[in-house]
Parts: C-alpha cells; sequence; structure tokens
C-alpha cells in the first residue's frame, strides 16, 4: 500500500495514512497541494481516493429512500400520495440547467472527472488537473447534495403523512441492518483503546464525503482532548448544510421554501430531546448513541448536533471518549436512556 492511503483492519476499509490530526485535511486540498508541487503520483492516489470517501454517500442514500418508501407502504399510505409526495420533492431536486436529477448519471460523471484528472497527473498536466479536479468535486457535490435531499423530504413527508412522533421508527426500519456494525466496537470482544483511532478515522473520512466544511470541499476539525477526541463539521455536509443557505446553487436552507423540511417540533428521545433538529439528523441519535448503549452498554460516539434556526453556523461535534467510563452521565440522559453505575474503565 502507497504512502498516501492504507487498509484499517477494524473497519476493513481504505482510510488515509497519518496521524489523526492530518485526517481534518480535506483530500481535494491534499490532492490539489500535491499537484502544485509536482508529486503527480500522490496527486493521482488522493484524487481517486476521493471517490472511496464518496462511496457511503453514493450507496446509502438510494437504500436510505426505498426503505422510507417500504415504511409508508407498510403503513398503508397509499400509492398515489406517496407518489404526489416524491414527485414534489423530485421537482425540487432538478439540476441548475432543467435536467431531471439521476443519481447514477451524477455518480458516472463525478467518477469521469475523477479519472480525467488522472490522466492528467501521468501526463503532468497541472493546470488540466486542477481544472478536472474541481469539476469532479463540483460533480459530487450536485449530486451529493440532491440524493441527500430525496431522503429529507421522503422524512418529511414521513412526518407529515405519520406524525412527527413516529421518525424515530422509520429511522430504526431504514438502519435495521446497520445497527449490528456497532458491535465492533464491543469491549468484550476488542479492547477499547483498539476502537478509538478506527471511530475517528471513521468519522473523518465519511464526512470528508460528504463533503463537509467551509466550500463544500470535505475539510473538517480534528482535535484531541486530555478524555477525548473531538471531531467537528462546520457544517457537516449531509444534514448540517441542510440549516444553511447554498452559497454555490444560490438556494435557501432546506428549512424554508420551496423546499420545506421538517425539523422536530417537540423532544424526542431519538433526537436528543432538543427542539429544532433535522430530521435526517436524527439518525446519527441512534446510530451513535442510543443503539450502542442499548446493545453494548455506552455510545460510540457523542454528539452535539446543529438546531433550527442555525443563525449562519451549523456546527456539529462528535466527541469520542478515551474510555467508555469517562462518557458523561448527560449524554446518556439526553437520548432518553439510563447512566450505567459504577462502570468500570474499559480494557
Amino acid at each position: 500500500m502507497s504512502r498516501s492511503v492504507r487498509r484499517d483492519e477494524v473497519l476493513d476499509a481504505l482510510v488515509r495514512s497519518g496521524p489523526l490530526p492530518s485526517q481534518a485535511a480535506s483530500s481535494y486540498e491534499l490532492a490539489a497541494g500535491a499537484v502544485r508541487e509536482g508529486r503527480f503520483g500522490d496527486a493521482e492516489e488522493l484524487g481517486r481516493f476521493t471517490v472511496e470517501e464518496a462511496r457511503e454517500g453514493r450507496e446509502l442514500y438510494p437504500v436510505f429512500a426505498e426503505r422510507i418508501r417500504d415504511f409508508l407502504r407498510r403503513e398503508e399510505v397509499p400509492a398515489d400520495r406517496l407518489e404526489r409526495e416524491e414527485a414534489r420533492v423530485r421537482g425540487l431536486l432538478r439540476l441548475p440547467g432543467g435536467e431531471e436529477f439521476d443519481l447514477e448519471r451524477g455518480w458516472d460523471s463525478y467518477v469521469g472527472h475523477i479519472e480525467d484528472f488522472a490522466r492528467a497527473c501521468r501526463r503532468e498536466r497541472a493546470a488540466e488537473a486542477l481544472a478536472e479536479l474541481e469539476r469532479a468535486r463540483r460533480s459530487w457535490r450536485e449530486t451529493h447534495d440532491r440524493a441527500c435531499d430525496l431522503v429529507c423530504g421522503l422524512l418529511d413527508a414521513s412526518a407529515r403523512l405519520l406524525g412527527e412522533t413516529r421518525i424515530g421508527e422509520v429511522w430504526d426500519h431504514v438502519m435495521a441492518s446497520i445497527y449490528p456494525s456497532r458491535d465492533r466496537y464491543d469491549v468484550r470482544a476488542r479492547p477499547w483503546r483498539e476502537s478509538i483511532e478506527p471511530l475517528v478515522l471513521d468519522a473523518a473520512t465519511s464526512l470528508r464525503g460528504h463533503l463537509s466544511g467551509p466550500g463544500r470541499a470535505g475539510a473538517v476539525e480534528v482535535e484531541e482532548h486530555a478524555d477525548r477526541w473531538v471531531v467537528r463539521f462546520d457544517p457537516c455536509g449531509s444534514g448540517g448544510r441542510t440549516y444553511l443557505p447554498d452559497a454555490e446553487e444560490g438556494t435557501p436552507p432546506r428549512t424554508e421554501p420551496p423546499f420545506g423540511f421538517a425539523v422536530t417540533t417537540e423532544e424526542h428521545d431519538w433526537a436528543w430531546n432538543a427542539k429544532g433538529v433535522c430530521l435526517y439528523c436524527a439518525h446519527c441519535c441512534q446510530l451513535q448513541q442510543r443503539i450502542p448503549i442499548r446493545r453494548l452498554g455506552y455510545p460510540v460516539r457523542v454528539v452535539d448536533p446543529p438546531r433550527w434556526p442555525a443563525e449562519g453556523k451549523a456546527t456539529c461535534t462528535w466527541s469520542i471518549y478515551k474510555d467508555p467510563s469517562l462518557v458523561p452521565e448527560e449524554a446518556y440522559r439526553s437520548v432518553g436512556e439510563r447512566p450505567p453505575e459504577g462502570q468500570p474503565p474499559a480494557r
């Protein structure tokens, strides 16, 4: 394996090489920097790695959308009503030129630009490589955000058709097959000290792939504290960016017309018992805190999500504690769980 990318055994996935603080940097920006310095081999590898980072969104969004549809059908929402709801959302997802959004076509365009970037690197054509890399980022952002918006729109429809209180059930249905993945962090099977780095790496890699951070380039923040690692997204490129205007396309926050996607209006265990939480963001409450607490006895990550109104910022903060016994009691109570009594330190 090269110096830029390696395989993590716990995650069974490719990750960027380097110490944890270095995971904050955007892979697009690192690739561009390598081009400018004439390190074309490194640049090509980093550019290609953005595809691995993006794959989570490419694979999960269609699954999420179909499982939400399946839940609504199971709840006997009439087929014509569901079709009307989705048609309304899809009408909002048209591309800037008016074309209908198509995830497969958008993904192929993104990957095609990365291939063009790689060819330019092999020919050592710096200006051409930089132009293709930016075209790739823009193509993925355009595709990614619409795929995420479709999920947000179906969640919004679920809240209106079934009631806001049912959204936790929707996510349980959507992510039932994902919940067992938390078991890899069970201290009864693996010492916690061996899980900390993969938890940080996985968070940084996936949220870079969602194009988090200023300018939607995939930069995150990674900080070490005495008791925990903190990974911060300003904004997260999936749920968090829905609280803010889209600077590249000039559209409003997804909570405002013409989108009008719902946020929580009441307190729910599945959304940190907070009002103003994007219904999409609620899946992190389930996946990072509630379900791990139930399966393992502790959260794998503690999330402080953004809330609407965002007032110009939509920062989301994830904390990975260096020992489960250090997790604050509020991290349990905020999701309706009881803190453990006398929890010993992990191995």
